[in-house]
């Protein structure tokens, strides 16, 4: 079967304007599980966070300092201290990771909070 001229670099052709999407689409599976890791540090941090800073007499710092190792231990890298706020009778931890870019439209950061209630002691008569 003979190609006419006209066919001729047309394989060629397609292969150039497909080749840089086939490359986008990869690193998009990439930037994309690397912000979902990055999501998945930031939520567990703060869940970690919030729950050391729950329990009668345990203090702000008790929070951070958890949430601030649980993101040195899962190799995250933290954008400022986590935040921790009390009131109410809950106890709030904010932790925000940077998330390295690989496709530059990408958020450069993630933000997870966990909200916990303050343990609190009712002597058994009040029950």
């Amino acid at each position: 079967m003979a190609t006419s001229t006209r066919d001729r670099g047309e394989a060629t052709t397609q292969l150039v304007v497909l080749t840089p999407l086939l490359i986008l689409l990869v690193f998009l599976g990439i930037q994309t599980a690397i912000y979902f890791h990055a999501a998945n540090v930031a939520a567990a941090a703060a869940s970690q966070g919030a729950a050391a800073g729950a329990p009668i007499g345990a203090s702000p710092n008790d929070a951070a300092a958890v949430a601030g190792q649980t993101i040195a231990d899962l190799q995250g890298d933290a954008v400022g201290a986590p935040v921790v706020s009390s009131g109410g009778g809950f106890v709030e931890v904010t932790v925000e990771i940077a998330v390295p870019r690989i496709v530059p439209f990408f958020p450069a950061s993630v933000r997870r909070s966990a909200i916990e209630p303050i343990e609190r002691f009712i002597p058994e008569s009040n029950r």
